[in-house]
């Protein structure tokens, strides 16, 4: 029997919104693990070892008081510090176009406008008689 290979996933191109937040090289390399990538993958990316990968992870963890990575991505991501790519926001809309040109227009109703009125006793009480 062989090895079954993990599933892939796409990875979404996300960047720092903020650079003020992180230093430098934390800033890339907690950038890289929003984007999805692995340890090994980001020391080999950034020419680091994964020890000091794990390192600025760790430290980013105590940061934002996360308690593991994908806490750590989701705090990110309230902190706003990381945005989507344009590429990414431009797909959102194409997506959506679609059931916006399906809605019904409110203009061609032929109704008359609703008005807010206020209902006293009186009337209810008629209502119910």
């Amino acid at each position: 029997m062989g090895r079954k290979l993990k599933p892939t996933y796409p990875r979404m191109l996300v960047e720092l919104a903020d650079t003020t937040l992180l230093p430098p090289r934390r800033g890339q390399v907690v950038m890289l693990a929003a984007r999805g990538m692995s340890a090994k993958e980001i020391a080999r990316d950034l020419g680091i070892s994964p020890d000091t990968v794990s390192w600025h992870l760790d430290e980013a963890k105590d940061q934002f008081h996360a308690s593991s990575r994908v806490d750590l991505i989701s705090q990110g991501w309230m902190a706003g510090l990381f945005r989507a790519r344009m590429l990414t926001w431009a797909l959102m809309v194409f997506a959506m176009a679609p059931a916006l040109r399906s809605r019904p227009s409110s203009i061609s109703s032929s109704r008359p406008p609703v008005t807010a009125s206020r209902i006293g006793r009186t009337q209810i009480s008629s209502q119910f008689a």
